[in-house]
């Protein structure tokens, strides 16, 4: 079962700001618009922050967690709205939660 994590607003804020710049990361490796050791450190941010949330939501789910995190995006103007509203939010922590574990925050 999932363990419970009190996370500090400060680790939430971090979070919350990485996921928010999930994509401009992306394309900045993808166009590899910078130096080598800068997208280097891009490519380890978005590895962990992808992996933390396939963990929890599933490959098909965890890019649409990533943005409603970082975007500050609720349940009523998400795009899953396919899943329950208590599942929704319920696994929305619980990837907020996994990246902070995986990024060594808490």
């Amino acid at each position: 079962m999932y363990d419970e994590v009190l996370m500090p607003q400060s680790i939430d804020n971090i979070v919350t700001a990485l996921c928010a710049d999930y994509m401009r990361r992306a394309e900045v490796i993808s166009g590899r618009s910078a130096p080598y050791n800068v997208i280097m450190e891009y490519r380890f941010l978005n590895y962990r922050i992808m992996n933390a949330a396939i963990e929890i939501a599933g490959s098909r789910d965890a890019l649409f967690f990533i943005n409603d995190i970082g975007h500050d995006v609720g349940y009523a103007a998400s795009e899953l709205w396919v899943l329950s509203e208590m599942i929704y939010k319920q696994r929305k922590k619980e990837v907020k939660d996994n990246i902070a574990r995986r990024l060594s925050l808490i």
